[in-house]
């Protein structure tokens, strides 16, 4: 009987060990916003490989300089290695006779965490073609939010910077994942402003909110028209009689969406110094949300700005939009 115990603890133990195992998932590999494309080499050089690039290195949304929309790296399928199953966005091309119908697959955290692979499976170049054309803005979708909920999941946790997010909690119901390294620079009834200054760039969220009447509110050029009432207030540039206001010689972006069970606008467009100043010429990117409160009968904007001279901004501006993501009214 004694024997009988000690194997039922025994094998206990192993499949415990062996389920704990499986949890332990290695860190990915991999700069943010690099891609690794996985595809033979004939195909890359061809169409199919020049359809890939050019979809993954099209020009970066409303940048004062032009950027890619991720960073790529070639493999072909061959050198496809354990080490290299290990980064951290994968796009997995088979073209081989053996597949029996075009599709496209999605793996989260297969080989390691956090991760995303995306294979796309065609029997010749021609399937491949007319399947990735058809599924590319799915394709770029989800590795924008892959992209986007990493950065989320890591300000809402280990960089999280809790003074200033029960700030936010306590002076204006609302509940935003800023990480640390940033600092409460202005906290009043109405506006809020938020900054994270390096020796090479400039990152900072405003806040504001004020009275919802009617729709119109959400109207784009009435969210702009806010906008600059707001920055020619609250934010003053480097000289006298200076301050933020949006760039209009190129148009912003305008999309509306529901996020969260909630109507929310976004607006993507660049920033300058206005004013009676000549000679001042600073600028950058930014993004704004806009959302309703309806228990408070109101409109809350969040709005993220970069400033980083001539230094790349495709990064410093996904990790504003991402805080600015995090965005929830506090019920």
């Amino acid at each position: 009987m004694k024997n009988i115990f000690l194997a039922l603890f025994i094998i206990s133990i192993l499949a415990a060990c062996e389920q704990n195992s499986e949890r332990i998932i290695p860190s990915s590999t991999g700069a943010p916003g690099q891609i690794l494309v996985v595809m033979p080499n004939h195909f890359w050089q061809q169409e199919p490989g020049k359809i890939v690039k050019e979809t993954l290195t099209q020009d970066y949304e409303v940048l004062p300089q032009s950027e890619p929309l991720y960073d790529i790296t070639h493999l072909p399928n061959e050198a496809y290695s354990k080490i290299m199953q290990r980064t951290r966005n994968i796009l997995y091309i088979d073209i081989s006779s053996k597949v029996k119908k075009p599709e496209v697959l999605i793996a989260y955290d297969k080989h390691s965490k956090p991760q995303l692979i995306i294979s796309v499976r065609a029997k010749d170049d021609k399937d491949f073609i007319e399947i990735f054309n058809k599924q590319k803005e799915k394709i770029l979708s989800s590795y924008k939010n892959a992209e986007r909920n990493r950065l989320i999941k890591a300000y809402g946790n280990t960089l999280l910077n809790k003074t200033i997010k029960k700030q936010l909690e306590k002076g204006h119901n609302i509940s935003l994942n800023i990480p640390k390294g940033y600092n409460l620079d202005v906290d009043s009834s109405d506006f809020v402003w938020i900054s994270q200054e390096t020796q090479y760039s400039s990152q900072g969220i405003l806040i504001w909110d004020y009275l919802y009447t009617d729709t119109s509110e959400f109207h784009f050029e009435n969210l702009i028209a806010k906008r600059d009432s707001i920055t020619k207030i609250h934010v003053p540039g480097p000289a006298d009689s200076s301050y933020m206001v949006t760039e209009d010689l190129i148009s912003p972006q305008f999309i509306e969406f529901m996020k969260d069970g909630k109507y929310t606008t976004e607006i993507r467009g660049l920033w300058k110094i206005g004013g009676e100043a000549e000679g001042i010429f600073m600028g950058g990117p930014f993004i704004n949300y806009s959302t309703v409160d309806r228990k408070r009968n109101r409109i809350v904007t969040v709005d993220g700005y970069i400033y980083g001279g001539k230094k790349k901004k495709r990064e410093l501006v996904r990790q504003v939009e991402a805080i600015l993501y995090s965005l929830k009214i506090l019920e």
